[in-house]
């Protein structure tokens, strides 16, 4: 049940989340909101220092006294401490803050703090175990740290928008994914290093920039790129709507019925769908039948113009739920109000309503969580949002707090300092000695990371869970990577580049499920583990015997992470979904979208990135846990969840009287700002971004032109209502200029700007990436000479390299790895000579 916030934003119920006792100042504007909302949402105790720009407003007096959308959305459950840095006073308090605080998170603009006084070399001289996450655009260092962003920004320059849109019409994905990705990253980053300095009593640094993190997380921008010698793929992967790198995914237009769009895929078995276009009359598919899946790709095109003849005379709700009965995996694409009412979310409890402080139902009562069965709006002066990101098991020690509400009075500084007080015979940072950096890794002293001392048993495939593991490995966890020959094909397999792309740091071990001894060696393996983590369709782990209260057993420490498409209970548990699937039925393809168009979305596997960042998240949040409680926990994750809780801005708008969200282009859905655009220029595209009157008044210093010289455009209000004369104007100006120039004309000027990049740019003339060695050559033992992406960031000032590039070949660990876990040379020869590890 949700109790009744009190004014502060804090929950009064006594739900301890998986991070209860974390003390986090939170000194973020919009890029680092979702970062700390993360934190909150995990139990931390968030005080936020400075206020994000309001939303839209929502339509209830009560509730719009209280905030915004984005103040919904970023800030319920966050205590407020009023604190101006710009003042003597003001500094005092903040660095009075930070010496009881564990972690700091900031996007202030480099150099800022450094000139109040009150960086991280300054506050953590007294607060040594202090962590400090810096979310920037583009890194506190670099010839364009000093330039400004927005997520409109930050997408275009990263490279979702060099994918995302039409050859002629770059577009933005909805919801602020670009700073989700940041915020993902920088949250698991900050408990991650929070949970070292627990044992080691050292804090650190973390230069985290956006647009490193944008363009080392999208699925194919670089794998095409830096394999054109080997993949039969454009070089410089282009926008194509909503079709697929792999040509095998796509939106078809249905005319029967209601109408309305499908995504379609012939994937994992195309005999399924060819098989069942047959038996409903078409006469074009037979030849493929019985094909091996691999050979399929290479009539791909052909195969899906058949698929979109065959579907188009069909109502597209019906034919998506008949395909998923025959194990095909389509998706319809949901509108809003379709996903508020998907009858999943109402089992698992997704969804909750949350009052404004105060408030009580009609008859007086408390309004529980519970999931919104209509699209029509939320119990009476009630708010309805995520009621988180994934779910916890049942230990009585939960790992998410239910959601607050947005603070309606500022909690003073001394109430702040005494909440945070240790206890009377409470370490500060505790002396336990098991967690993450208390273990001797044997890596050397400059190399040390936070998860140093974290084993991982990889059980996933594909990309979600391989780019989970991907960042844990980075962060320092020994990731073994468990696979077998028979499930290791096509992107699975180490001689393929995508391969190569999402599983550097970490090793590789194989094992044969199928084995009469495969259970015993894998429970001697976990056994020595910390987080197991998978990401199969669900139930396949049980029926492998490793269920989760299986492996509690074994290991009570064990933090085990499962990755499903829809969930593990529920009626859609067995639905098929890929990412471009869950885009269509989360809601963001339908968002993602022209107003005039209903056809595009995402143009890239959005949906596994997010899946990925939310599962490193969660386990870094659980072993966070684990050093308060002794035990670990089951962590399940819905893949389907994680894209709606992506969009949870848009079902606050649906549920609370804003204009219901639909397709709009490049319009920030949150906030609305204008401009908020992107302008063809004489080679590209340029994208443009207005949040503050300092910025507009910029523009129109810069544009010189009549039109703009209203002083009523100075507020967002007005520029709202004249959006189409301010985009001509803009629109005029670009198009005399390359996108390099107009980009430089206006940062200069104050203003949000940047090109519009594909990979070719972003690697070849992009001058932050270079000065600050995000691209590092590598020498691969299969593919020779490449180059990596590195971390999104720097910690303590340095840049780190990859400890392990992908394996070479599977089971390239075998010996290590089996030998940790007990096994002498001579049983792990033999295992591998009678198939057991392979």
């Amino acid at each position: 049940m949700n109790q009744p916030a009190n004014p502060h934003g804090r929950d009064s119920s006594t739900v301890h989340g998986a991070l209860s006792g974390l003390r986090v100042v939170d000194l973020t504007g919009d890029a680092g909101r979702f970062a700390t909302k993360l934190l909150t949402e995990l139990g931390a105790d968030v005080v936020r220092v400075g206020t994000g720009a309001p939303g839209l407003p929502l339509a209830d007096p009560a509730a719009a006294a209280l905030g915004g959308v984005a103040d919904w959305w970023y800030d319920g459950g966050k205590r407020r401490c009023r604190v101006d840095l710009s003042t003597a006073e003001g500094q005092d308090a903040y660095r009075r803050l930070a010496d009881a605080a564990d972690m700091v998170v900031e996007t202030e603009r480099p150099g800022r703090l450094a000139d109040a006084g009150i960086d991280y070399p300054d506050i953590s001289t007294d607060n040594p175990a202090l962590v400090q996450v810096s979310i920037t655009p583009f890194g506190r260092t670099g010839p364009r740290a000093q330039w400004l962003g927005s997520d409109l920004v930050a997408a275009a320059m990263g490279g979702m928008m060099g994918l995302t849109g039409l050859a002629d019409r770059p577009l933005n994905v909805w919801g602020r994914q670009a700073y989700n990705y940041a915020g993902f990253v920088a949250a698991a980053s900050g408990v991650a290093a929070a949970l070292s300095a627990r044992s080691t009593g050292r804090g650190a640094h973390l230069d985290l920039s956006v647009h490193e993190t944008v363009t080392g997380s999208i699925e194919n921008l670089f794998m095409q790129y830096f394999f054109d010698d080997v993949l039969p793929l454009p070089k410089v992967a282009p926008r194509q709507g909503a079709l697929h790198w792999l040509r095998a995914y796509d939106l078809a237009e249905c005319v029967g019925g209601d109408g309305g769009y499908v995504m379609i895929t012939p994937t994992p078995t195309p005999d399924l769908l060819l098989e069942w276009m047959v038996e409903t009359g078409s006469d074009e598919v037979d030849k493929w039948i019985g094909i091996d899946p691999g050979e399929l790709l290479l009539s791909v095109d052909e195969v899906m113009d058949a698929v979109r003849r065959w579907i188009a005379p069909q109502d597209a709700r019906e034919v998506w739920w008949e395909a998923q009965e025959r194990h095909v995996a389509f998706g319809g694409v949901l509108g809003i109000a379709e996903v508020c009412a998907n009858p999943q979310f109402a089992h698992r409890e997704f969804f909750a309503d949350v009052l404004p402080p105060g408030r009580t139902a009609a008859n007086g009562s408390l309004v529980s969580a519970r999931s919104m069965d209509t699209g029509t709006g939320s119990a009476a002066g009630s708010v309805t949002l995520p009621a988180r990101l994934v779910r916890w098991s049942d230990t009585g020690r939960s790992g998410s707090v239910p959601p607050g509400t947005p603070a309606a009075a500022d909690t003073s500084l001394e109430e702040i300092l005494a909440l945070w007080a240790a206890p009377a015979g409470e370490a500060r940072n505790g002396d336990i000695g098991s967690v993450a950096g208390a273990a001797s890794s044997g890596n050397d002293a400059d190399d040390r990371r936070p998860l140093d001392g974290i084993r991982v048993a990889d059980f996933t495939w594909v990309l979600a869970g391989p780019s989970a593991t991907k960042l844990l490995g980075d962060l320092g966890a020994d990731v073994i990577r468990i696979q077998s020959e028979e499930r290791s094909t096509l992107v699975n397999s180490p001689d393929f580049p995508y391969y190569f792309v999402w599983n550097r740091s970490k090793r590789s071990a194989t094992l044969d499920m199928k084995h009469p001894d495969a259970l015993a060696a894998a429970r001697r393996l976990i056994e020595t583990c910390d987080v197991l983590i998978e990401n199969f369709s669900a139930g396949v782990l049980d029926s492998w015997g490793l269920d989760w209260e299986t492996a509690h057993q074994w290991n009570p420490r064990l933090v085990y992470v499962t990755m499903s498409g829809c969930g593990h209970d529920g009626p859609w548990r067995h639905v098929i979904s890929y990412a471009p699937t869950v885009h269509a039925v989360c809601g963001i393809t339908h968002l993602t979208n022209f107003a005039d168009r209903g056809d595009v979305g995402p143009g890239f596997s959005l949906n596994d990135h997010l899946a990925g960042f939310a599962a490193a998240v969660s386990t870094v949040g659980a072993l966070y846990a684990r050093e308060r409680t002794g035990e670990g926990q089951r962590i399940d994750m819905a893949q389907l969840e994680v894209g709606t809780y992506a969009i949870g801005a848009a079902i606050i708008r649906q549920s609370a009287g804003v204009l219901p969200p639909r397709p709009e282009g490049n319009r920030d859905g949150i906030a609305d700002h204008v401009p908020n655009e992107v302008y063809a220029t004489g080679d590209g595209f340029v994208a443009v971004t207005v949040t503050e009157p300092a910025q507009w008044l910029g523009l129109v210093g810069l544009l010189a032109d009549p039109r703009l010289d209203d002083p009523s455009l100075v507020t967002e209000a007005a520029r709202r209502d004249r959006r189409s004369m301010i985009d001509a104007v803009l629109g005029e100006w670009s198009a005399g200029r390359t996108a390099a120039e107009a980009a430089d004309a206006l940062q200069g000027a104050g203003v949000p700007a940047g090109p519009v990049q594909d990979s070719h740019q972003l690697f070849t003339d992009d001058p932050q990436h270079a000065d600050r060695g995000f691209w590092q050559a590598v020498d691969h033992a299969v593919f020779g000479e490449r180059t990596v992406d590195a971390f999104a960031g720097l910690w303590n000032g340095r840049r780190w390299t990859p400890r392990h590039l992908s394996p070479a070949y599977l089971g390239e660990h075998n010996f290590d790895v089996w030998a940790d876990a007990g096994y002498s040379p001579e049983e792990i020869a033999e295992g591998i000579g009678d198939g057991l590890f392979q």
